[in-house]
This record gives C-alpha cells, sequence and structure tokens, in this order.
C-alpha cells in the first residue's frame, strides 16, 4: 500500500519516494550544464577582446582567455533557459527568505544605484548582469536542485567539470615542463593562476562532500565504482591546485577541508574507508609536490622572503582600496569602476583589481553594500547549518538518503570561496561568481527549511519568468556581440586594413553603445581615415562614459596630433588628476612645459615634472609591481633628460648618476621585457614606433656617458659603452 509518494521496503523501513517532475529535472539539467560549462568558457576578467582572425572558429573565439563575453552569452542561455524552464512549469515558487534574501535584493538594488548614480557606465552595468544571473542561478537552484537525483543533476556536473579542468591544469604543466619551463603555473581556462585556484578552492570540498556521501550511501559494487571515481577527481582537483602554486588557494582550500572534516566529524559522519582514501590521496599530492617545482619554490620560506612583490603588492593595493571606500563610503565610485577611479588613491603601480572582494565591492559600490553582503552571508551559514526537519517533531522522519555529508561539503565550499576572496577579486571572473551562487542555491536546496513555497499565480509567474529571460538574454546578447566584432575590428587594426577595422567597430557599437573602449578604438580608427569630427565625438563621449586617466591621456593625443597644444595639456593635466602616478602624462607634461625641445636644460616647470617621475621610481610605486617582468621605460627617459640638463649645466657628478641609472632601466627593459613584446606581437604587444622611441634614447645615453667617461680618463669604460652603442646599432 502506498500514499503521499511513500512506499514500504522489505525491512520494514519507509522510504520517500521523491521523484521530481519533468520540468525540474530539465530546469536542474540545464542549469548544471551552464555551471559545468562557466570555468571553461568565462573563467576570465573582461580585459578585451584578444584579436582572433574574422575567419576563426566559433572556438577559437570561445575559448580565447581574454573574451569571457562570448562565454557569458553561452552560459547565460542556458543558465537562464533553466530558470524558465522553472519558473514556467512550478506550481509555487520557492525563494530564499528572510535573513538571505533580503539581503541579496538590496545588495543588488544598492550595485544598481551606485551604478547608475556614479555613472559607471558600461562596465556597472556588465557588473549587474552577472550579480542578476547568479541572483537568477540561487533562486532557480534553491527552487529545483532538492534532495535526490535533480540535486545530482547540479552537483555532478561541477565535479565532472572540476576534474577534467585539474586533468588539462596538469597536461599543461607537463608540456611546458618537458619544453624547458619547469616552474610554469598552470592557467588551464583561468586568466590567472590566482583565479584557478579560487574555483578549485570552492570545487575540491564540494568533491569531498559527494565522496563521503556516496561512501556510505550507495550498495556495492555502484559505490566502489563511485568512489573511485571521485577519488581520482579528487586527485586531479588537488594535484592542479597545487600547480597554480597560489599559496593563498591552497591555504583557503586547507581551511575549507578543516570545516568539512569538523562538521562531518560533529554529525558522526566519518568512517574508516572514507578516511582510507583521503589518506591515498594525500600521498599521491605529496608526490605532485615532490616532481613539480612551482609549488615547492613557492612553498618554501626562502622564496616566500625572495618574492616580495606578491605579497607587498596586495598590501599596498588593499590599503589603496581602504582609502577609496572611506572616500566614498555610502555609494563608493560606482559599480565596476574600481579599474579608473582607483589610481587616485593608490600608492602602488596599475591593477584591475583589488585582490580583495570585499575591499573591491566597498570601493565600488560603498559601505553599505559589504554591509549588505556580510549580512547575507550570516542569514545563508544559518539556513544552510539549520538542516531539514521532520514536519511533526513528535514523529520520526521517514527514512531517506543521508544529505548531511553534501551539505557539509557545500557548507566548506562557500567557506573556502570566502577565505579566498578575501586575498583575491575572485568574483571578477564569472565562472567563480556563477560557482559561487550554485553553492549558495545548493545550499538552501539541501537544507529545506531555508526555503518556504510562496504562491504566485500562473499569468504572474510566466510572465515574469518571460520578462527577466528575454531582457537579461538581450543584455548578454548585446554584450557578446559587440565583443565580437570589435574582435574583428582589434585584428583587421592589427593588420593595418584601418577600413575593415572601422567597419567593424560601427558594429560592435551598434550591439553595445556604452562600451568607452569601442567607442575610443573607433574614434582613433576614424581619425586615421580623415574622419576628424566623427573622431572627436566618439572619444570624448568615451571620456564621459569612463572618465578614466587613459581614456583621458588618449583624447590629448588627439589634440597633440591636431596641434591643439592647450587642450591636448588639459587632457593630460585631467589624467595627471585622476592618477597621479601616470607617467605618460607626465612625461607629456614635462615635454609640454619646455620651451625650446632642443635645448638640453630644462625649465624649472620640466624639471619638476621629471623628478616627479624619478620620485615615482624611488617610491613604493616604482619598487613594488604586480608584475616584475614588466619594466617602465617612462624612468629611463626622465633620468636621461635629467643627465643631460644637468650635463649641460656642468654638473657632471649628477649628470653621471642619471646617466648610469637611465642605462640600468633601458638594459633591464632590452633583456627582460622586449624578449615578450616581441614573442606577443601577433596579439598586438610589439608597438614599432615606441620600441624605436626606446631605442634612440637606450642609444644616447650611451654615446653620451661614454663621452663623459672620455673627459674623465675612464677609457674602458667609455669604450665597453662604445662596443655596446654599436651591438644595439646593428641590431
Amino acid at each position: 500500500m502506498q500514499r503521499n509518494g511513500a512506499k514500504h521496503s522489505g525491512n520494514g523501513k519507509t522510504r520517500l519516494k521523491r521523484r521530481a517532475p519533468q520540468w525540474a529535472s530539465w530546469s536542474a539539467g540545464l542549469t548544471g550544464a551552464a555551471i559545468a560549462l562557466a570555468p571553461w568558457l568565462a573563467g576570465s576578467v573582461y580585459v578585451g577582446a584578444r584579436p582572433v582572425p574574422p575567419d576563426a572558429t566559433l572556438g577559437a573565439l570561445l575559448w580565447s582567455a581574454d573574451m569571457p563575453l562570448m562565454g557569458m552569452l553561452v552560459v547565460g542561455a542556458l543558465l537562464l533557459a533553466g530558470f524558465f524552464t522553472a519558473g514556467w512549469n512550478a506550481e509555487m515558487w520557492r525563494l530564499p527568505v528572510g535573513r538571505f534574501a533580503l539581503p541579496f535584493a538590496l545588495l543588488i538594488v544598492w550595485m544598481g544605484l551606485s551604478a547608475a548614480l556614479m555613472q559607471s557606465g558600461w562596465a556597472g552595468m556588465h557588473r549587474l548582469v552577472q550579480w542578476l544571473l547568479g541572483l537568477l542561478c540561487i533562486v532557480n537552484l534553491a527552487a529545483v536542485a532538492r534532495r535526490g537525483a535533480t540535486g545530482w543533476l547540479v552537483v555532478a556536473p561541477i565535479i565532472v567539470s572540476a576534474s577534467l579542468l585539474g586533468l588539462r591544469g596538469c597536461a599543461e604543466y607537463l608540456a611546458n615542463a618537458l619544453g624547458g619551463v619547469p616552474n610554469w603555473r598552470i592557467f588551464a581556462s583561468f586568466f590567472n593562476p590566482n583565479l584557478l585556484a579560487g574555483y578549485l578552492a570552492m570545487s575540491a570540498p564540494l568533491t569531498l562532500g559527494a565522496l563521503l556521501m556516496l561512501g556510505r550511501e550507495l550498495p556495492e559494487p555502484r559505490r566502489r565504482v563511485y568512489t573511485a571515481l571521485l577519488t581520482v577527481g579528487l586527485w586531479l582537483q588537488l594535484s592542479a591546485l597545487a600547480l597554480t602554486a597560489s599559496r593563498l588557494g591552497m591555504l583557503a582550500f586547507v581551511g575549507a577541508a578543516a570545516v568539512f572534516l569538523g562538521l562531518a566529524g560533529a554529525w558522526r559522519l566519518l568512517g574508516r574507508d572514507f578516511v582510507m582514501r583521503l589518506v591515498v590521496v594525500g600521498v599521491l599530492l605529496m608526490g605532485v609536490f615532490w616532481l613539480s617545482t612551482p609549488a615547492t619554490q613557492r612553498l618554501t620560506p626562502q622564496a616566500a622572503t625572495q618574492d616580495v612583490h606578491s605579497g607587498a603588492f596586495r598590501i599596498e593595493t588593499w590599503k589603496g582600496a581602504l582609502r577609496t571606500a572611506l572616500a566614498n563610503p555610502i555609494l563608493g565610485v560606482g559599480t565596476g569602476a574600481f579599474e579608473w577611479q582607483y589610481p587616485r588613491y593608490a600608492s602602488v603601480g596599475y591593477t584591475r583589481a583589488a585582490h580583495n572582494t570585499y575591499l573591491e565591492l566597498a570601493a565600488e559600490s560603498g559601505l553599505p553594500a559589504l554591509a549588505l553582503l556580510i549580512a547575507l552571508a550570516v542569514g545563508w551559514l544559518g539556513r544552510a547549518l539549520q538542516g531539514e526537519q521532520p514536519p511533526d517533531p513528535t514523529r520520526p522522519a521517514p527514512r531517506v538518503m543521508d544529505w548531511r555529508p553534501m551539505r557539509a561539503g557545500v557548507i566548506a565550499a562557500v567557506v573556502g570561496a570566502a577565505l579566498h576572496n578575501a586575498v583575491d577579486s575572485d568574483l571578477q571572473a564569472f565562472a567563480n561568481l556563477l560557482t559561487l551562487c550554485a553553492l549558495l542555491g545548493l545550499g538552501l536546496a539541501f537544507a529545506v527549511d531555508g526555503v518556504y513555497a510562496l504562491p504566485v499565480r500562473a499569468i504572474e509567474r510566466r510572465g515574469t519568468a518571460l520578462t527577466i529571460t528575454l531582457v537579461a538574454l538581450a543584455a548578454l546578447t548585446g554584450f557578446g556581440l559587440g565583443e565580437w566584432y570589435a574582435n574583428q575590428g582589434k585584428y583587421e587594426t592589427l593588420v593595418s586594413h584601418v577600413p575593415q577595422a572601422a567597419e567593424y567597430y560601427s558594429a560592435a557599437r551598434r550591439f553595445d553603445p556604452t562600451n568607452a573602449d569601442y567607442l575610443m578604438d573607433a574614434g582613433e580608427l576614424y581619425y586615421a581615415l580623415g574622419r576628424r569630427e566623427t573622431a572627436l565625438e566618439l572619444m570624448t563621449r568615451a571620456v564621459r562614459l569612463k572618465p578614466s586617466p587613459r581614456n583621458f591621456y588618449r583624447l590629448g593625443l588627439y589634440y597633440e596630433r591636431e596641434n591643439d597644444r592647450e587642450r591636448a595639456r588639459a587632457q593630460f593635466e585631467a589624467a595627471l588628476e585622476r592618477d597621479p602616478h601616470s607617467l605618460p602624462a607626465l612625461l607629456k607634461l614635462a615635454q609640454y612645459a619646455q620651451p625650446d625641445p632642443n635645448d638640453p636644460r630644462l625649465s624649472d616647470e620640466a624639471q619638476g615634472y621629471y623628478e616627479r617621475v624619478v620620485e615615482i621610481q624611488n617610491s613604493p610605486y616604482g619598487r613594488i609591481r604586480a608584475v616584475p617582468e614588466i619594466v617602465e621605460t617612462a624612468y629611463g627617459f626622465a633620468h636621461l633628460a635629467l643627465a643631460r640638463h644637468y650635463r649641460a649645466r656642468g654638473e657632471t657628478v649628477k649628470a653621471q648618476g642619471h646617466y648610469e641609472q637611465a642605462l640600468q632601466v633601458f638594459r633591464n627593459y632590452r633583456e627582460v621585457t622586449y624578449p615578450f613584446n616581441l614573442a606577443g606581437r601577433g596579439l598586438g604587444l610589439y608597438d614599432p614606433e615606441r620600441e624605436r622611441q626606446i631605442l634612440s634614447a637606450h642609444l644616447q645615453a650611451l654615446q653620451d656617458l661614454a663621452a663623459l667617461y672620455e673627459t674623465q680618463g675612464r677609457t674602458q669604460d667609455a669604450d665597453a659603452l662604445r662596443q655596446e652603442y654599436a651591438r644595439l646599432s646593428a641590431e
């Protein structure tokens, strides 16, 4: 006899039959597919489209590490399909409520207000679309990813995708190690190793939960097969985490694992078989550490002492982000505007992110946004830990599969994400944001008390689902196609097909009219075509939409080409105002402050600008760099100008010091940065005109210093410099 979906088993225990409706399975499956694809297609921050030929395959576009918007279009379409399926068919929506839902809704609204009132333009809309997709993911999974098949339709794709990503990362390391680069840090499909580490710090604890659960609940022989596969997947993920050489990523996982083991121990879930599997994974993982060099090199005390740039850069960036937040406490500088608003508060070099999600959110959207995020986290944790309770406390619940191991894995994964977001801006990568939101939704779904049924009439439910889906899909399509056309424009620009490039950028602007980068690039192309008024209109609009120091500088170059020195100078001054460390702007202003460019003796104003550049070189901004391999030649140009100035005034000691420092900069650039730029010729990293300017300054410093040494009787030193001069001239 069977009632209300319950059936009796032969052992006398009652087992609840929970067969999800077909629409729920479809919704969970589509959402799971989106989350599984996210790290492969959208594992990067937006850095602009990489030049790819117009005849490139769709795969080339989707797999480019610098093109997350096309990936977002594919992932977002699957996610919206899952949301629409649930919203259209569900008899009632199950929505996160109370301590979780209200802070999340208010956070989205506050970020929107910050974007609108602070005029962060395209960047703000891009960020909001990502967070709104994350919210839809949470709501959908809280409704459909119940305990049972629908839950596994989401969990399994995440684990499989992460395991395959780990396999790809290990293969990437082997290929580079065999190719002579044993210290290679893996990227897999992510923009940098740290973002990959943040993703793995979430997937590995989830895999631990699945391993413990299936090891307890499945009968033989399925248990042996599935647990073996999960063990291999866990090892691949942790091996890839080690090969990222992200010390903070590994620490985040250790913290998450401690939380998982603590919960599993408190709930009395740990068994001997599970512990033995962890021992096997640990032993095999030690082999990865022993055979590879990235992790071992960065984990030694000596490496930590030598690698001062990474830690010091983070600390200084955090200080700058905190100054940004305190200076703009209510609405911040604008959602998505951190990149170009932060420089006025910075003490170290250029960065796209604060390397701390919490400080970045406070800087972009204000301190209230950070408070809402904290309230959201506390509310969710309370719901996730609460767990499912029997409907009648006086009667035992029917015997069903014990999902507590999975809940422990989800909670630990969220803790891992929370820890790593304290040291990196993981949520700038759409894949990490979406995966975290999936975990939040799963946590609510597995802790049934965290949601309740909210009655909604069919017409209201379906109208809302259709509207949200169409609006979000339209936004994603505009972003994705705009990027696709901009990509073609970049490629045509690279191969000097200016008219074709202009046409592509025109198409990009139609799909994404608020993207300031497209407007600025198109403006420069129209200028090359002789359409100066159109160029000025587009570039001016770009500056209004994105008042970044770089955009002001590029507009200044336009006026410079038009011989409008006053307006050019005004733009360079605006760039310097927004970034007191803007070296290109300082060099331009120094040139404009020099009445006679042929006179080596500098005016007081010009000398002040050059000395400011030297001052920056000796400050934390110049000494602490995110990428030490990229040498800034502006310091060399400033030293050379000051050297010639002091030489003309007869102050040979000062002149010699500046000449020697100029040569040190140019030599370092030639040795470290120039080969990198040359290798990236196909990506537009090599600028022949700029390289000629750097080489000319290098040769000038050699020639002048050789002459100065000759007057001092240092013939051998002068001859060595002349030999270097001859060698570089031949190149």
